[in-house]
């Protein structure tokens, strides 16, 4: 298909991919949009129009898919027809109440997983490591079914994972995040979310109600700035959902001041903990702060100042 204009080129790659188109396209920048399947202020996805007005990509964070759009050669065709138009509207909608049911699954599994998962003692490797507290974590049996490099699925269960829930803005458990006690070979990471739980808009805290409220990436970071200032502490769990995340607390506590602690990835092109950090501020009338010690965080920061090296 080719298009008359590169904002119509880029709605459609949006509305392919299950996302909202912002009020007014930019070019050559990223700018954050919303899941159509999500409350207002998700940040599930991002675009960007190329300088040059003849193309750009587009990526849905909740679900991974990317793609790209341009224009033909001459830049001149017809614009979406009736026709096109509804295709892609029932095809949204289709793709929609999929991914609602694929998140109603997910979420009854990690409900069922929470539930049956015990308190986190304090001597488990992740907190000791990470010289934190648990803070009502729990632990239990993460099950996963991967790919192995041949190609051949097979599930693999490990025991005492430090599970990490997941809620949305009704206050309902709709995901679980895993941390290993150790690096798992199946896995690039010692971290895992429940596959079809979703990530937009969902987010975890520490401590009672404060005047100010913290705002951050991870739950070793969490944990670390409530522990040095008692104040109420908020995860995001990645960086592209601190926008979302800090629009929810801004709804639910219009009084509050809001601070958000940024991850300093300084070694990162961009540096995007940073750099989502200060668009989330600028958009609920929030604040920022950031670890002075290069690609770290507050709790990376806080364990070289305990002597410590970068534990990852």
């Amino acid at each position: 298909m080719s298009w008359q204009n590169i904002e119509d080129a880029a709605r459609a790659a949006l509305a392919e991919l299950g996302l909202l188109a912002p009020k007014f396209f930019k070019r050559d920048t990223f700018q954050v949009v919303d899941a159509e399947d999500g409350r207002r202020g998700n940040g599930a996805g991002r675009v960007k129009i190329f300088a040059d007005g003849k193309g750009g990509i587009v990526q849905n964070w909740k679900t991974g898919a990317k793609g790209s759009f341009f224009l033909n050669a001459e830049g001149q065709t017809a614009a979406l027809s009736d026709a096109e138009r509804l295709r892609i509207e029932r095809e949204r909608k289709r793709r929609q109440a999929e991914e609602a049911a694929r998140m109603d699954r997910a979420a009854k599994r990690a409900l069922a997983t929470w539930q049956a998962a015990e308190p986190a003692p304090a001597n488990h490797p992740y907190l000791l490591v990470k010289q934190i507290k648990p803070h009502a974590a729990r632990v239990g049996t993460w099950k996963r079914t991967v790919t192995d490099a041949a190609g051949t699925k097979q599930t693999v269960s490990i025991e005492n994972s430090l599970l990490i829930p997941l809620f949305d803005r009704t206050g309902a458990l709709r995901s679980l995040q895993a941390i290993f006690p150790d690096k798992h070979p199946m896995f690039t990471r010692n971290k895992d979310f429940l596959p079809g739980g979703g990530l937009a808009g969902l987010f975890w805290w520490i401590g009672a109600k404060t005047d100010v409220v913290l705002i951050c990436e991870g739950f070793a970071t969490a944990a670390t700035l409530y522990e040095k200032t008692r104040i109420k502490t908020y995860m995001a769990f990645t960086a592209n959902n601190l926008l979302a995340v800090g629009r929810i607390v801004r709804e639910k506590l219009p009084d509050a001041k809001i601070v958000f602690a940024a991850d300093n990835d300084s070694e990162t092109a961009q540096n995007p903990g940073l750099t989502k950090a200060t668009e989330a501020a600028a958009a609920v009338g929030g604040s920022v702060i950031v670890p002075p010690r290069p690609d770290s965080d507050f709790n990376d920061y806080q364990i070289f100042l305990n002597g410590g090296g970068y534990v990852g």
